[in-house]
Parts: structure tokens; C-alpha cells; sequence
């Protein structure tokens, strides 16, 4: 078999993100990634939940599975345990990850599974068009805080350190 490229990872599906978007980095970073180390198509899931950054499963050619808000972590922690040979990614943005999702995403990454979970972080639910999210400085005004929020900013990378993940990356 032909060692497989970036291309190959590609669904053939026309990408759905805003022109100049920072998913579209992430999307052409893992399809090199995965490439160059030698990842399979059929050895390889994508998971996701709600929001700009979980539309990422319908770009790859891999297996992928789109779940409701909040679950990604959840979902592809089932399916870790199940096939512990595969190679298990969760893709979620910081509204679907630490809001509704906060308590799925805290429990994968205290169990430390032998996956990955990448998070968007944009601070802001750029799917709804400006609500503020979980990670949005304190005091910034979008459609749903035209006071400024009030809450301070949660910071993914504590919040990961705090639940115990063995690795963390930004």
C-alpha cells in the first residue's frame, strides 16, 4: 500500500467556515499531520459536538461522528474504550467544550484516555454569530452582553491542569 497524503484525508465535501477562519489552519494541519505519521483512514474517528469548529469530522475522510452539544468527549470516550486501537480525536470550540459540555470534557481529560481533544478556542459562539462564551474576556460586548460580560474568562489550559490530563499543548 502507498503511503497515504494529506489529500487523502480530505472528504470531498466543500468546506462550510467563514473566509479566513482559523479552523481552516487546523483542518489542513491535521491532514498533514496525520500523513505524515503514517495514520489509516479506517483506523482513524473524529468526534464532535456543536459549533463552527465541530463541522471538522465532515471535512476528514476518516470515520466520523457528529454528536449533540456538549457530548463529543463523552461519545469518543465510549468508543476509545471499545476499539482501544483506534485512533480517537475530539474536536469542540469553547462554547460547545466548557459550557454545556464542561462536565464531559472534564471527566475525559481526568481519565486521561488515549486520545486527543482539540479545542477552539475563539472566545466567542461564532456559530451564533456573537455570543459570548465561557472563554470571553471580562467586560466584552456582544449581541447577548451589550453591558460587557460580568464573569471572568475561564482559561482552558488551567481548567485541563486542574482536571488532571497527563498532556496539555497550546
Amino acid at each position: 500500500m502507498t503511503d497515504l497524503k494529506p489529500k487523502d484525508f480530505a472528504s470531498s465535501l466543500d468546506v462550510r467556515w467563514c473566509p479566513g477562519c482559523g479552523d481552516y489552519a487546523v483542518l489542513k494541519s491535521l491532514h498533514k499531520m496525520l500523513a505524515d505519521t503514517g495514520a489509516k483512514l479506517e483506523d482513524t474517528l473524529c468526534v464532535s459536538g456543536i459549533g463552527c469548529s465541530s463541522r471538522l469530522p465532515y471535512y476528514m475522510a476518516t470515520y466520523g461522528f457528529h454528536t449533540i452539544h456538549g457530548r463529543a468527549p463523552a461519545i469518543a470516550s465510549g468508543a476509545k474504550l471499545a476499539n482501544p486501537e483506534l485512533d480517537v480525536w475530539v474536536f469542540t470550540g469553547d462554547g460547545d467544550g466548557l459550557s454545556i459540555g464542561g462536565n464531559h470534557l472534564l471527566h475525559a481529560l481526568r481519565r486521561n484516555l488515549d486520545m486527543q481533544i482539540v479545542l477552539f478556542n475563539n472566545q466567542i459562539y461564532g456559530l451564533t454569530k456573537g455570543q459570548y462564551s465561557p472563554t470571553s474576556q471580562k467586560g466584552v460586548r456582544t449581541p447577548s452582553s451589550p453591558g460587557g460580560t460580568v464573569e471572568m474568562p475561564l482559561n482552558p489550559a488551567r481548567f485541563a491542569i486542574g482536571a488532571g490530563s497527563k498532556f496539555i499543548a497550546r
